[in-house]
């Protein structure tokens, strides 16, 4: 091999190795994992959130008709800590558990309480609200103590906290959609009387000063609660919800919506 070939096989070496390296396949970066909360939601990137939208001041359409109320707030403070987008999904009562079955939403957030019945099938995140069950009846009912109830017709959600509290104080249950059907019904005289939570009681009423309606706290009722509410094999989102409503908690958000929507801190346990 003479010196100008020496040379050139050099060249050609170099130019196909210079060649292979340009087409060399470089590694890809490996595929970002997703969060364990996250895999089993409805909408990925997003917190589809299941109420009714006829509870105020829990959620309710506003009079141009948008969607607002303490859980609406609540629900979009949470799903910001998540990092995720918020959607809600607007159902009766009597439907929203069948929907956490189905999976047509992630989370609950419609002043559920927490029964054992519940915990069998269903997981809760913390509670956000602590308030008292009272009875509203008309002015002049003979219902002054929770035993006075056994016998009575009661209007209620036959599938919530208040309706499954009035079955076991004895009264015969009319089962309503919502508060707002209960409180006609004993506003019609159709029913004795109606549970609920005295937040609710008392936004009724700051709305309805003219009401002839009244309502009893009693000893014997129970302190209620309000959690949100997730399907079994949510646990991994349900403590991330937990997380993100201490954090609202410790920042002042939790409570300046309840002072907000119920003019009272309702966000501390008694």
């Amino acid at each position: 091999m003479n010196k100008y070939t020496k040379i050139a096989a050099v060249a050609a070496v170099t130019l196909i190795t210079a060649s292979s390296s340009a087409y060399a396949v470089v590694p890809s970066a490996p595929a970002k994992s997703v969060p364990a909360y996250q895999k089993n939601l409805h909408k990925k990137g997003t917190l589809t959130v299941g109420l009714e939208g006829t509870y105020s001041p829990y959620s309710y359409r506003d009079k141009s008709g948008k969607l607002t109320g303490f859980e609406v707030d609540l629900s979009k403070a949470v799903a910001k800590k998540l990092g995720l987008k918020v959607k809600f999904t607007q159902t009766k009562f009597d439907s929203l558990v069948a929907g956490l079955d189905s999976r047509k939403y992630d989370v609950v957030y419609n002043n559920m309480g927490k029964t054992k019945e519940r915990t069998k099938k269903y997981t809760f995140a913390k509670p956000y609200i602590y308030t008292k069950t009272v009875m509203i009846t008309k002015t002049g009912s003979d219902i002054k103590t929770a035993a006075d109830l056994k016998g009575k017709k009661s209007a209620q959600s036959a599938s919530s906290n208040f309706g499954q509290a009035a079955k076991k104080a004895g009264t015969n249950v009319v089962s309503v959609p919502g508060f707002a059907e209960a409180i006609d019904l004993v506003n019609s005289g159709k029913a004795d009387v109606t549970l609920n939570s005295q937040d609710s009681w008392g936004v009724y009423k700051k709305a309805h000063p003219e009401t002839k309606l009244k309502a009893k706290v009693t000893k014997t009722l129970d302190n209620t609660s309000s959690s949100p509410m997730l399907n079994k094999k949510d646990k991994a989102l349900a403590k991330k919800i937990t997380k993100a409503q201490k954090q609202l908690a410790k920042d002042g958000t939790l409570s300046d919506l309840s002072e907000k929507y119920f003019d009272s801190d309702l966000t501390k346990k008694p």
